[in-house]
This record gives C-alpha cells, sequence and structure tokens, in this order.
C-alpha cells in the first residue's frame, strides 16, 4: 500500500503513528518501509478497492487529513516491475531515476493524450493500467515535467522510484 503527500511540509509522521492505526484495527504483519508512506500487510479476501476506501477512512480519522491509498498486491507490484517500459540504453542516457506513479484508476485516452501534450520532450512518459512511468531525463527536480499539472489530469496519484518497489519486495516479498 502507497500513500500519498503522509509526510509533507511541517507534518510527520512517525513509522509507529502510521502504522498504529492500521494495528489497531486488526490488519496484520502490518510493517512500514522507509518514512514515505510505504505500508506492506497481510490481507484476506477484501478487494484492493474495499481496503483503499476503508484505510483511507481510517487514517482520515486517526490524523484528521485525507491521504489516497493506493493498493497493489505482491503479485500487482512484480507486475510494475516486469512491464517498466524503459530499455537500459534509454535509463543509461539520462541522469535521472525511473519514477512510478501509482493512480486510483485507469485514465481514459483523451487524458493521456493531454499529459503527452505537456510533457517536454527530453523526458519519457508511458501509461500502462492505473500506473505511469516517468524517466526524467535531468531527475525530477531538474525535469520541465510539473507533477501537479500532471495529477490535475489524471486525479490523485503517489510517485514512487522503481528502486524502491524493488527494494520494497526484497525485504517484505513472500
Amino acid at each position: 500500500m502507497f500513500l500519498r503527500a503522509i509526510n509533507v511540509g511541517d507534518r510527520r509522521i512517525s513509522n509507529e503513528e502510521l502504522l498504529a492505526p492500521l494495528i489497531d484495527a486488526g490488519f496484520t504483519d502490518v510493517a512500514a518501509f522507509q518514512a514515505a508512506g510505504n505500508i506492506v500487510f497481510r490481507s484476506g479476501d477484501a478487494t484492493n478497492a474495499t481496503h483503499e476506501a476503508s484505510i483511507a477512512s481510517l487514517l482520515t480519522d486517526a490524523y484528521g487529513f485525507d491521504t489516497p491509498v493506493f493498493m497493489r498486491s505482491e503479485p500487482a507490484l512484480r507486475s510494475v516491475i516486469a512491464r517498466c517500459p524503459f530499455t537500459a540504453d534509454q535509463v543509461a542516457a539520462t541522469t535521472g531515476k525511473i519514477q512510478v506513479t501509482f493512480m486510483a484508476s485507469e485514465p481514459a485516452d483523451q487524458l493521456i493524450a493531454h499529459v503527452a501534450e505537456v510533457t517536454p520532450d527530453e523526458d519519457l512518459v508511458a501509461f500502462d493500467g492505473r500506473e505511469w512511468f516517468w524517466l526524467p531525463v535531468d531527475g525530477v527536480s531538474n525535469s520541465k515535467l510539473r507533477v501537479p499539472t500532471i495529477e490535475r489530469i489524471v486525479g490523485p496519484m503517489t510517485m514512487r522510484t522503481l528502486g524502491t518497489l524493488e527494494r520494497l519486495l526484497g525485504k517484505f516479498a513472500a
């Protein structure tokens, strides 16, 4: 599970504080990865949508602010990594890291086309289902692509590096 904007600005929530409401709600094997809203846990047969809505509500009640929740199972994360559209040569030609953005739903083709219109020529962006991949030629902070603009187009989202996803799976995968 990935949370958006859990530790931004002056707001800092420790991993212990972040996990407490989930543990209190009965989720099992709950753990945080890095201090960036990356949470793993074991779930039963409930769907991601059920968990997303209940956890979002739980966190809003616990912390007093809305935090979009983006659920991905272990197999789904493995699929995301495998679907990365950028070649080793493309990555080597940049100083940027591959970014993976999780969205609540798959955007319509016209929204993807709108994103293409605002994407700088030097950066690579590819959509695949509920994720979009971004390879900024000179790093995120030096890119002319404005993530808030993309979020206004496609809706709530949260971004992690591909390396973060690989390390998360390496640490917690069954």
